[in-house]
C-alpha cells in the first residue's frame, strides 16, 4: 500500500501538487490521468522518493523513499521513465539483464528479436519497451511507469496492460501515469484524475 499524506510539491517556485491526500491499494493497477503539466509525472517522482515534498510525507508500506538509500529504494520500486535515452551501446538483452532476468519478460513484451540490437539504434516505442522491461526485470513489490502506452501501437499496448494485469495479479503493486488522450482505461484498478 501507497498512502500519499497531505503532500505539497514546490518546482521551481510553483506549487504543482497542494495538500494532497491518497491510497493507492497493494497489488493492483492505479492510473495518474491527466491533461500536460497537471503534475502527474511530479506526483511520480515523489512516490519513487526522487522529489521531496516541502510538506506531508509518502509512505511505501512503512518506508519513507525520500529517507532511503538508493540501494534499499531499488528493491522497493523500479521506475520507468518516459523519453528514456541510452547513450551506451550495450544490446537490449544486455541492458534488461543489468536488472534482472530477461528472457520471460522479453517475450511478454515482444523484444525477444531486438535481444542483440544495440539500445541506442531503437525507435521511440522500442526504447520504451526496453525501459518497462527493465522495470519489470527489477523484480520489485511496486513498479512505477510514466506514460508506457505513449509511443505504443494498438498491439504493443495491448500485450504491456496484460502484462501488467499479470503483475497486479501476482501481488505487484503498480502506478502508472497517463495522458488525457487515453480514453480507456478500463484495465485500471483505480483512476486517480484530479490531485492538485
Amino acid at each position: 500500500m501507497i498512502t500519499i499524506d497531505e503532500i505539497t510539491i514546490v518546482r521551481d517556485g510553483r506549487e504543482i501538487i497542494y495538500d494532497y491526500s491518497e491510497q493507492i491499494p497493494a497489488g493492483s493497477i492505479t492510473v495518474i490521468f491527466g491533461a500536460n503539466g497537471c503534475g502527474k509525472s511530479t506526483l511520480l517522482a515523489a512516490i519513487a522518493g526522487d522529489i521531496a515534498p516541502v510538506k506531508g510525507t509518502i509512505t511505501i508500506d512503512d518506508v519513507h523513499p525520500i529517507l532511503t538509500s538508493p540501494a534499499q529504494l531499488a528493491q522497493i520500486r523500479a521506475v520507468a521513465i518516459q523519453n528514456q535515452s541510452y547513450t551506451l551501446g550495450f544490446t537490449v538483452q544486455q541492458v534488461i539483464e543489468m536488472a534482472g532476468a530477461s528472457v520471460q519478460v522479453m517475450q511478454a513484451l515482444e523484444l525477444t528479436d531486438l535481444a542483440h540490437r544495440q539500445v541506442t539504434a531503437l525507435s521511440g516505442g522500442e526504447t520504451a519497451r526496453v525501459s518497462i522491461a527493465t522495470a519489470i526485470a527489477q523484480d520489485t513489490p511496486v513498479l512505477l511507469l510514466d506514460e508506457p502506452l505513449a509511443a505504443q501501437d494498438i498491439h504493443s499496448r495491448k500485450r504491456i496492460i496484460e502484462l501488467l494485469q499479470k503483475l497486479a495479479e501476482g501481488g505487484k503493486t503498480i502506478v502508472v501515469v497517463a495522458h488525457s488522450s487515453e480514453s480507456e482505461l478500463s484495465w485500471a484498478d483505480k483512476v486517480i484524475k484530479q490531485f492538485h
